[in-house]
């Protein structure tokens, strides 16, 4: 099996420390590792309605069952962990949602693996705290959330303490004791409050796993493992981070760590060394950390030595290794695991066979990063729409409306096979289901003109600063996924691709920067700082997810209960929803002789008549598989 990792030494004992004495019990502890699955049960494309050969925990059981045989091979104790994120992400976590008799397949699935224990991630509310309630309920392991309590979840537990038989190297059989804590981003307070129930409270996860790690320990607990929902932060978050990995693996008493939520592997290549961060080793801290990727592209790996001087005192971690062991084009699917989702899997596929709408033109999102796109001007023209019908009548009619609208798949961290097709014609439910991916739902909020121009700022953090004097710049900053890239359609404004950003990554203003995005219009007229607007949004971006400043609950004034799916659906039904009602949105600023690349899906090529205006050049192929596109500015 591949390894991406190096081993790494414990300090050797200095002369005249206790701990020098040779250890009387030795014994190796092998974690497995699965995060940010996302429903990714089989390897199949939901909204596409085909076979992928690509990840899935149905192919990534097949890793699992080699590095158990491998663990038994040399006489170490396995222990198999999820991180959270699992019953959201596809069509197939939607559908079971909505049909809370049938078993879930998912769970089944990790029943059958036998996992040790599981640990939450924010989206795993994204269907409400009842269907997660039903899941948990039917699952065999603990599960398990240290900054969480909820009247409804009555089977989430703060922490766990694993018992489980370890032989040690010179062939006797002892107890270990392994402390499971676990923490989710405080911001799932926010993302997900319409979800909630009124009793749940979400804690600073530094201060409640501190206090977890205490507990176990208290009752004897030999070692401690953290399931952190969270990312190694990759630049500073400013005053509300949710990538607390670091600060995690600061706190005494933890012996190693699963990360997640930001979808990136660790160790490798997708963090960079810093002081207390080991990319190679897989060390943040001197804490071995995996982070395995999400929608099971990778098994994570924490192999520990154990010794203990004298009988009865504590087990220490002599030694590390951690790894990621990646899907490769070998690896078939567990045929169990793969039948489990049998039943589920074709009720899902007759759900979203069905006929809903019809197009007058195809529609795709192969250039919505570099242009306004079609797709997300349909989904900005359905929030309006909605918005519009609830108000009607009241005093928030007479408010200038907008809506907020981030096309979901632009390529980026998913491949280039994340985009959207949209046919002329008839679409099917699947075709929606890759609109919106999530459960979001439809609300409006109260903003002034000035708080309108910090949004289209923030927004315009996607895009790198172009030099004049450099060719062939990238477009995209690849850290900023393409969902946080919000247009607000009903405006019309300038985006200048050589200034500088007014905020830095965390949403801090920067000194003395004018800014990149000039020309707020509406109307024609100049928008005022003070001018009071009402906009349509996601409830996720209400409450400031993708790093948004999240709204006050006063300016939240309109909460539309019904699914943005259902939305728009009824809206493709109006006879306006195939004319556009308003104009595209954003521009970028004329740059004569300057130019920058763009990637994109292969098929983007056979569209190019669609963004002549930029004059774009193919310029070949990544090694990923995008399209590289000069665009010229």
């Amino acid at each position: 099996m591949q390894k991406l990792s190096s081993l790494t030494m414990a300090p050797a004992p200095t002369s005249g420390d206790p701990s020098s004495e040779s250890a009387v019990g030795e014994a190796k502890l092998r974690i497995l590792a699965t995060s940010d699955l996302h429903m990714q049960l089989i390897a199949y494309d939901y909204v596409k309605d085909c076979l992928t050969g690509e990840e899935s925990l149905a192919r990534l059981a097949t890793l699992i069952h080699a590095a158990r045989a491998d663990a038994a091979a040399d006489g170490a104790l396995c222990l198999l962990m999820d991180n959270g994120d699992t019953l959201q992400g596809n069509p197939l976590g939607s559908f079971l949602a909505g049909n809370g008799a049938m078993p879930h397949p998912m769970i089944a699935a990790m029943n059958a693996l036998g996992y040790d224990a599981l640990g939450l991630g924010n989206h795993d509310f994204d269907h409400g705290v009842a269907h997660l309630a039903r899941c948990m309920a039917e699952c065999d392991a603990p599960i398990v959330c240290s900054n969480m309590r909820s009247d409804a979840l009555p089977q989430l537990k703060p922490y766990v303490v694993l018992e489980r038989e370890l032989c040690l190297t010179s062939g006797e059989k002892t107890t270990l004791r392994i402390g499971v804590v676990s923490a989710l981003p405080r911001q799932t307070a926010l993302w997900n409050r319409q979800h909630l129930d009124p009793s749940a409270r979400i804690r600073h996860p530094i201060e409640a796993l501190r206090e977890a790690v205490e507990t176990v320990k208290s009752q004897g607990a030999d070692l401690v493992i953290a399931l952190a929902h969270m990312g190694i932060a990759r630049f500073d978050e400013g005053d509300e981070p949710q990538n607390l990995v670091t600060e995690v693996c600061a706190l005494s008493g933890l012996d190693a760590v699963v990360a997640g939520h930001t979808h990136l592997r660790f160790p490798g290549p997708d963090h960079r060394a810093a002081a207390a961060v080991d990319t190679e080793a897989g060390l943040v801290a001197g804490v071995p950390v995996v982070m395995p990727g999400s929608g099971a592209s990778d098994l994570g790996v924490i192999d520990l030595s154990l010794e203990r001087r004298t009988p009865g005192t504590p087990w220490r971690v002599a030694e590390s290794t951690v790894a990621l062991r990646p899907l490769t084009d070998d690896v078939r699917e567990d045929p169990v695991l793969a039948t489990l989702a049998n039943e589920a899997h074709l009720a899902t596929r007759r759900a979203l066979a069905r006929p809903v709408a019809r197009t007058e033109a195809p529609m795709h999102s192969y250039f919505a990063l570099a242009n306004p796109s079609s797709v997300t001007a349909l989904m900005g023209a359905a929030k309006r729409y909605a918005i519009a019908r609830l108000v009607e009548g009241t005093d928030l009619a007479k408010l200038p409306l907008l809506s907020a609208a981030a096309t979901p798949a632009t390529g980026g961290f998913d491949g280039p096979g994340n985009f959207i097709s949209l046919p002329a014609g008839q679409l099917e439910r699947r075709h929606i289901a890759g609109l919106i991916p999530y459960a979001n739902q439809i609300w409006a909020v109260k903003a002034t003109g000035a708080r309108i121009a910090g949004w289209l700022e923030r927004s315009a953090l996607i895009f790198n600063v172009l030099r004049p004097d450099q060719p062939d710049q990238m477009l995209i900053d690849p850290q900023v996924p393409g969902f946080r890239y919000d247009a607000l359609y009903g405006l019309t404004y300038v985006i200048d691709l050589t200034a500088a950003s007014r905020f830095d990554a965390a949403g801090r203003p920067v000194p003395g920067a004018a800014g990149r995005v000039s020309q707020i219009m509406w109307q024609g007229e100049p928008v005022h700082p003070e001018q009071e607007f009402l906009v349509a949004v996601t409830d996720h971006r209400a409450g400031g997810g993708g790093s948004f400043r999240p709204f006050e609950e006063d300016d939240i004034v309109v909460r539309d209960e019904a699914p943005l799916d259902r939305t728009l659906i009824d809206y493709l039904s109006t006879p306006t929803a195939h004319r556009p009602s308003v104009a595209p949105p954003w521009r970028f600023a004329p740059a004569p002789g300057l130019s920058a690349i763009l990637h994109t899906a292969p098929e983007a090529l056979n569209h190019l008549p669609d963004i002549a205006d930029m004059r774009p050049e193919p310029c070949g192929f990544t090694k990923d598989g995008f399209a590289r596109l000069r665009l010229h500015l």
